[in-house]
């Protein structure tokens, strides 16, 4: 379904004054009412004139009040600074401004969004947005269109944590999911995600119980068909993700 973003990136209304900068790396304005709330603040700050143009072109005068960093990682946070200098926005993540598992609400007469922690699946700062009247979730880097997004050591505990996790995005019938990162998705996506991580943690455990090579593993887990069309997929998320499920499996940290 998802092909490669532009170069140039696409700002897509998905739902009445819910805007998306879709590239490859996403960030939102949203239209509270009287305020605006910001979904990530990208990695490149020489790129403030062009977003502060498209966000006045979209909303008008509408004050950037809040943004929401979904982790602190450096492509997410470069905007922050320009923000807050520019409409004294509050900046708000996991880190400097550390909130608990109910998460917070941000309300304006238009509409209001959850900003919700869901921690360690890339991050120990992760969290997701939600828009309920929208029904767009903002899922950062949870979601890697195929990755498997873990910064730290693929084990037991890491992967019931993934499952969970999405999960529970998966419960809140999205229909608009927004990565950090690549095309827009919905929930089926999600689903699909769990699916081919249950898939490769059970072929890798058969092929490396029948003591498969590396090389042979690779050739019997292909990159599965209805996924050729994933964003970037086929490129090296495939094997990135093999790689590390076939490092855990042989290491003993993870199991069938």
């Amino acid at each position: 379904m998802a092909s490669d973003p532009l170069e140039r990136p696409d700002v897509v209304e998905v739902a009445g004054g819910v805007y998306v900068r879709v590239a490859v790396d996403n960030m939102a304005w949203i239209d509270l009412g009287g305020a605006a709330l910001i979904v990530e603040a990208l990695e490149q700050a020489h790129l403030a004139d062009e977003v502060a143009g498209a966000i006045a072109s979209t909303l008008g005068d509408t004050p950037v009040k809040y943004v929401l960093n979904t982790h602190p990682h450096g492509d997410h946070t470069a905007l922050n600074g320009f923000f807050r200098q520019r409409y004294g926005a509050e900046i708000i993540n996991q880190r400097v401004a550390p909130m608990g598992p109910e998460g917070r609400w941000f309300e304006g007469p238009r509409r209001r969004a959850q900003m919700l922690p869901m921690p360690d699946c890339h991050t120990p700062y992760d969290c997701v947005v939600w828009l309920p009247d929208a029904r767009a979730l903002f899922v950062g880097d949870v979601f890697g269109w195929g990755l498997i997004p873990l910064s730290r050591e693929l084990t037991d505990a890491a992967a019931q944590l993934l499952i969970e996790t999405h999960e529970r995005l998966i419960a809140f019938q999205p229909e608009v999911v927004v990565p950090g990162h690549g095309p827009l998705c919905g929930a089926a996506e999600l689903l699909r995600w769990v699916e081919y991580f249950q898939w490769l943690r059970e072929g890798v455990a058969r092929a490396v119980e029948a003591g498969k090579s590396d090389k042979q593993i690779a050739a019997e887990l292909p990159p599965p068909q209805d996924m050729h069309g994933w964003w970037r997929f086929l490129l090296w998320k495939h094997e990135d993700s093999l790689g590390k499920v076939v490092r855990a499996i042989r290491s003993g940290a993870l199991s069938a």
